[in-house]
């Protein structure tokens, strides 16, 4: 049976990137769903499971979706399916969520989620995010969430694993690093 791999935390704090590193053949990348439009580069099924907000309700209300969340006005979400496909399969998986969606996770499938949490110092943060978001004002809202939020105690508690990606960390032996959680969970189970 596969295990989930959670990775969570602030937005630019690498989690993206690690999941890039980690997909493969072996090792898949759970597609979630959203109801925000597609960006030039984005494949439907590929990068998201892009939804009519008409959809993404009536997947809410029938119960197709384990998780939920608004941002921005848009919808984003997992497809029950998808979690239980992954479970039943024959590897690991990953998974991007924020801190409700490891919840809802960890409260159904409890044996088979491995929770990462992915920080870095507001430093880093900061700088990372004005590298790729050229809109101040949403870059300061995620700034605001990440300080009040997603660096505190209580946003990792949920964690099975806690990494810091700062600048001047070697990416390399943070991948690493997660590689080794996971197979040593592997183990354990």
């Amino acid at each position: 049976m596969g295990r989930i791999i959670v990775l969570y935390g602030p937005s630019a704090s690498g989690k993206t990137e690690i999941q890039r590193q980690l997909t493969a053949p072996g090792f898949p990348r759970i597609i979630t769903a959203t109801t925000r439009p597609a960006r030039a580069n984005e494949i439907d099924g590929v990068h998201y499971l892009f939804l009519d907000k008409e959809s993404f309700r009536e997947k809410m209300t029938c119960g197709e979706l384990i998780e939920w969340t608004e941002y921005n006005g848009e919808w984003y979400g997992t497809l029950r399916s998808s979690i239980e496909e992954a479970i039943a399969g024959p590897v690991d998986a990953s998974i991007i969520l924020d801190l409700a969606g490891v919840l809802a996770l960890k409260e159904r499938y409890t044996e088979h989620i491995l929770a990462v949490y992915i920080g870095a110092n507001l430093a880093s943060l900061t700088r990372r995010l004005v590298e790729r978001d050229g809109d101040a004002a949403e870059r300061a809202n995620r700034l605001r969430k990440a300080r009040k939020q997603e660096l505190t105690e209580a946003y990792m508690q949920p964690a099975d694993a806690v990494l810091w990606n700062n600048d001047g960390t070697d990416f390399a032996e943070t991948l690493k690093r997660v590689r080794e959680i996971i197979a040593s969970h592997r183990r354990e189970t």
